[in-house]
């Protein structure tokens, strides 16, 4: 007995597959403490299969485990060359152990390579977008150059959304004031002087101002009246903004814009039942010719449904003319 083990503890067979398993279990766990030994361990194994090579023994399932351990190496160095920094660099490490001629004592230079390929890449992807970016932009603007009237009115109405939260209406005034000089044809501008007027108390003014634009734009009737009910929705003239609504409608039965509108005083005075049926026509009128419109009435009303009869107040913020009420109209806003 004691002969049979010891034979087979020297068996060079048996102690390639020893070596191979404490490899297997020491890639995952390669530390400062114990890289150095494994490389040379992955030394002594690429030995032993040279010293085997001349038996006449069957080595397969041996050298594909070991091209598996190999391969592994080969694919994810990163960390027996971490473990390898801690203890003083792979450099250090073959100069320690020449001749140190196998692969896996020069990881080093590969993990350095891939990283400064991705970095490459990472650049020239990064330098790409950028021209892509830059070109796009350019390009856009050289061939399709931005309406500068559309961006004046932009940046107007932005302005005029701070004032008029704050309920400055001079000031807003005076800015569409200013604004008018450079688009004296601009009818947006010119409902906006309607609004604010009204809102100064200076009737006569705003009257004359909807008397010019309507003059100006005589075949857009029910569009500007759908435009001045939308302005005076933003300014908080539910009552104002109910009436021109309804007067649209009355010259358009079938506009999409003017129902739209309705809808949404209706739901900004918690009218929810009647903002529901006006949204929901809304969509069937606007459904084939103005599909951004129809999506978002279906989304409003969608939230409404979702709200439910409970929620509908009876507070003071609603008008004294409903919009169920047939109150009415006047010629002029």
């Amino acid at each position: 007995m004691a002969y049979s083990v010891e034979t087979k503890a020297s068996n060079p067979a048996n102690r390639l597959r020893e070596a191979l398993d404490q490899a297997e279990r020491q890639i995952v766990s390669l530390d400062a403490s114990n890289v150095e030994a494994y490389l040379l361990l992955l030394d002594q194994i690429k030995i032993a299969f040279a010293d085997l090579a001349t038996e006449e023994m069957d080595l397969r399932p041996e050298m594909t485990r070991w091209d598996s351990l190999t391969s592994r190496l080969s694919s994810q160095p990163d960390p027996l060359v971490t473990a390898a920094a801690k203890a003083g660099g792979l450099a250090a490490l073959r100069q320690k152990h020449p001749p140190a001629e196998e692969f896996w004592w020069y990881l080093d230079r590969v993990v350095s390579q891939r990283r400064m390929k991705t970095l490459r890449r990472t650049v020239t992807t990064l330098v790409v977008a950028v021209v892509v970016l830059v070109g796009g932009w350019w390009a856009i603007n050289f061939f399709f150059p931005p309406n500068p009237e559309a961006i004046q009115m932009m940046e107007t109405n932005s302005s005029l959304e701070t004032l008029i939260g704050e309920q400055r209406w001079e000031e807003a005034l005076a800015l569409v004031e200013t604004a008018q000089q450079e688009l004296p044809n601009e009818p947006e501008l010119v409902l906006w002087e309607v609004v604010l007027a009204e809102q100064l108390g200076d009737k006569a003014r705003a009257d004359a101002a909807f008397e010019r634009v309507n003059a100006a734009f005589p075949d857009r009737k029910v569009e500007l009246m759908v435009q001045l009910g939308t302005q005076r929705l933003q300014v908080g003239d539910f009552l104002g903004a109910q009436e021109v609504g309804k007067e649209a409608l009355a010259l358009d039965p079938n506009s999409a814009q003017a129902t739209f509108l309705l809808g949404s005083i209706a739901e900004a005075t918690n009218d929810v039942s009647v903002a529901i049926e006006m949204f929901d026509r809304t969509f069937t009128l606007a459904e084939a010719e103005n599909p951004q419109l129809a999506v978002i009435a279906r989304v409003r009303m969608g939230n409404l449904m979702q709200r439910g009869p409970s929620l509908q107040s009876t507070e003071s913020i609603t008008p004294s003319t409903t919009l169920s009420e047939t109150a009415p109209i006047t010629a002029t806003p």
